[in-house]
């Protein structure tokens, strides 16, 4: 199964057709459904995941119990790739809505980068880019205002995620207040104040199908203030 539209940057969609023939055939496909979750922290499979279809999300739980959303995974996205699955990292992998996946061990994956190195290019390029962006969310997580922490999360995502639709941007996530309020380390109560008024001023629509950025720019001006 080839994966649904996804993103130009993602891992799948970087492939060469012959490249991606030889990830299949290592492969094995399986399907999950909204809410179940692909590993959690207490298995060590040592497994590589690709998404084909549908949309999952890597967490952490802190010492105090709660969430942190690290990252999204959209169709065509790789992961398990640094270990996320190991019982040290305390890392999960949930389904926010049913998933069709590849699954390949890792010796098996290895063995391929070995054969195709340019396949071992491609996966250092996207853990580059989670590492930048993770970093990213340390510095204003450690510096910024829970508004200001917001807004720069909004830009993340719809950088990294949005979908230009008629003069706006459209992220295809669906995500609760009290998920936005895990990824900025703020209460679900100050997140939906933030919200209502973002809404009120026509800039952000966020339901169930995910968010919807009315007027990027003004996301940027309001930085500036």
């Amino acid at each position: 199964m080839q994966a649904e539209q996804c993103l130009p940057y993602s891992f799948v969609n970087r492939l060469q057709a012959n490249e991606f023939r030889r990830v299949e055939s290592i492969a094995h496909e399986y399907c999950y459904k909204k809410g179940d979750y692909l590993f959690t922290a207490d298995q060590s499979d040592r497994s590589i995941y690709i998404i084909l279809g549908g949309r999952a999300k890597i967490s952490r739980i802190s010492q105090l119990g709660n969430e942190l959303i690290q990252w999204f995974c959209m169709p065509g996205d790789i992961f398990g790739i640094s270990g996320e699955n190991n019982l040290s990292n305390k890392v999960y992998a949930q389904a926010i809505s049913d998933c069709v996946v590849l699954k390949i061990k890792k010796v098996d994956f290895n063995q391929l980068m070995l054969n195709e190195p340019r396949v071992g290019l491609l996966v250092i390029d996207q853990l580059s880019s989670r590492l930048h962006a993770l970093g990213d969310m340390v510095l204003y997580m450690a510096s910024d205002s829970a508004n200001i922490r917001f807004i720069k999360l909004l830009q993340h995502l719809s950088e990294s995620y949005g979908q230009p639709r008629k003069g706006g941007i459209h992220i295809d996530i669906p995500t609760t207040h009290q998920d936005i309020a895990d990824m900025i380390g703020a209460c679900r109560q100050t997140v939906s104040g933030i919200i209502s008024e973002l809404k009120r001023e026509g800039i952000l629509d966020i339901n169930r199908n995910g968010m919807y950025v009315h007027k990027p720019e003004q996301l940027t001006n309001r930085l500036k203030h």
